[in-house]
């Protein structure tokens, strides 16, 4: 088991379901993205990754900022490539400024080009820590487990990926648990109750 694999098994399972809405308080946008279109943003960064920057398995990337929806997407993309999410700030900052990212993604391929990453990856690197992407999929499964996170539920995050919690929150427990996310960017805490109750928050 490993992060493509909980999001393939979920791809499979309904991929047409929302699985990540996104809100930005200081912009007003909304962006919502299916299971399979999140897939498929996915497998088309690692394709960038690979023919666009020639990165290496076990190279870091690093999410910036790591409040935009897009970091989601470079982050699913690094795993399924082999690359390794660095949280301690070193390597290829993605995905940048938004626009040119989105302009430089959308051309390639839909399918991974490349072999899927091995169980044995490097995928997060975080205070002198490391997790292969095999590791991040099993701990993201025991923290579904316990904080009752099952199918069907709906995680209300404002907290943004660069911390392990906030991978955990806004990213992996979802998938892990067959759930969705509400990632809120630059939260207006006076919105945030309304917001729950409008996007059906579980959690």
């Amino acid at each position: 088991m490993t992060v493509p694999s909980l999001l393939a098994a979920e791809v499979r399972r309904d991929s047409a379901r929302p699985f990540l809405t996104w809100y930005d308080d200081a912009t007003g946008e909304r962006i919502e993205l299916s299971v399979a279109t999140l897939a498929n943003w996915a497998a088309k960064t690692a394709n960038l990754l690979a023919d666009e920057y020639g990165l290496d398995a076990g190279e870091p990337v690093v999410l910036s900022p790591a409040d935009h929806w897009l970091s989601v997407v470079v982050a699913l993309g690094a795993w399924e490539y082999g690359a390794c999410v660095d949280l301690d700030g070193a390597g290829l900052a993605l995905p940048a400024e938004p626009r040119a990212f989105t302009a430089a993604v959308l051309p390639q391929p839909d399918a991974l080009m490349s072999a899927p990453a091995p169980g044995a990856s490097l995928a997060l690197r975080a205070h002198g820590r490391e997790w292969t992407t095999a590791e991040l999929a099993a701990a993201a499964v025991h923290a579904a487990a316990e904080h009752d996170v099952s199918r069907g539920a709906r995680i209300l995050s404002t907290l943004t990926l660069a911390t392990v919690h906030g991978l955990d929150a806004s990213l992996l427990v979802p998938l892990a648990a067959g759930g969705s996310v509400v990632m809120v960017a630059n939260a207006d805490v006076s919105r945030l109750a309304d917001r729950a109750k409008m996007e059906r928050a579980t959690h």
